[in-house]
């Protein structure tokens, strides 16, 4: 298992993603509404969103829970920077492991799997 892909159209798929990825923060940073603290500066982030869903979808329940116990506990609200920040990094991590980490992973084990089961012998 390896984190990133051996296979060199893989390897051009992993880096577009990432590319993109880094180009989806870049656009939210420059947003001025970013620094005024308003929710319409993270909408750059939501293409990011589709592209690690389903398993992004966790980290964006998980900042939620997140953002509700550091208010119900300590009165604390995040700034939207913190907030984008955060959403960039889950979403970002989480997808790249979901598609060029567990994916090729499962692919492997059933297509191992799959071998296994068309080689055994039928007497037995």
């Amino acid at each position: 298992m390896t984190l990133f892909p051996r296979r060199p159209v893989m390897r051009l798929v992993a880096t577009a993603w990432l590319l993109a990825s880094v180009l989806m923060l870049t656009f939210t940073l420059l947003r001025p509404d970013i620094f005024g603290n308003d929710r319409s500066a993270l909408v750059y982030l939501t293409p990011l969103y589709w592209l690690s869903f389903p398993l992004g979808h966790v980290g964006v329940i998980a900042g939620i829970r997140l953002r509700l116990e550091l208010y119900l506990n300590f009165n604390f609200v995040p700034s939207i920077l913190s907030e984008g920040l955060y959403l960039w990094a889950a979403l970002t991590t989480l997808g790249y492991l979901q598609w060029f980490v567990l994916l090729p992973l499962v692919a492997q084990k059933c297509r191992q799997l799959s071998h296994f089961l068309s080689k055994r012998d039928p007497a037995r």
